[in-house]
């Protein structure tokens, strides 16, 4: 029975200044810091040179491919003496329908293509494509080369 006092109260005395110590880390880790508590730090970056000769190339690339990935819908595709104006009169009878949507014709020897709109998801493609299927029931989602959106204020 000595000894097992003893041996609580030795144990006692061993986890106090641990458990103090917690707490007083904790509590300082919790504490709100002042503004004055923090000083100003300065990062370098070591880098290949490469790096930047590919950074260049990559936007260079950019620049020239004149848009971004994208999808849009092809409404038209023909050939033969008459496909340049099948492709007009498609192209005009979208827009009387869709006006406020553009719509591209692409000659790629020997076949004219209409393809309309400029969607950055297949999902995007997917809704419009919905709402024309039914004036244009050969319609089709294809990835393209789409113009970058325009910027709002």
């Amino acid at each position: 029975m000595l000894t097992t006092i003893k041996y609580r109260l030795l144990l006692g005395l061993f986890f106090i200044p641990i458990i103090n110590v917690w707490g007083q880390e904790w509590s300082d880790r919790t504490a709100p810091m002042d503004s004055n508590q923090f000083q100003e730090a300065q990062l370098q970056i070591f880098q290949d040179p490469r790096l930047e000769t590919l950074l260049q190339r990559h936007i260079d690339y950019n620049r020239k491919k004149r848009g971004m990935n994208g999808y849009r819908i092809q409404i038209f595709f023909g050939s033969g003496r008459t496909a340049r104006a099948n492709a007009n009169e498609t192209k005009a009878k979208f827009l009387s329908y869709f006006p406020d949507t553009k719509a591209h014709i692409l000659y790629q020897s020997p076949f004219y293509k209409v393809r309309v709109g400029d969607f950055r998801t297949k999902n995007e493609a997917l809704k419009f494509y919905r709402r024309i299927q039914r004036i244009f029931p050969n319609a089709y989602i294809i990835p393209d080369t789409i113009e970058f959106p325009e910027l709002e204020d």
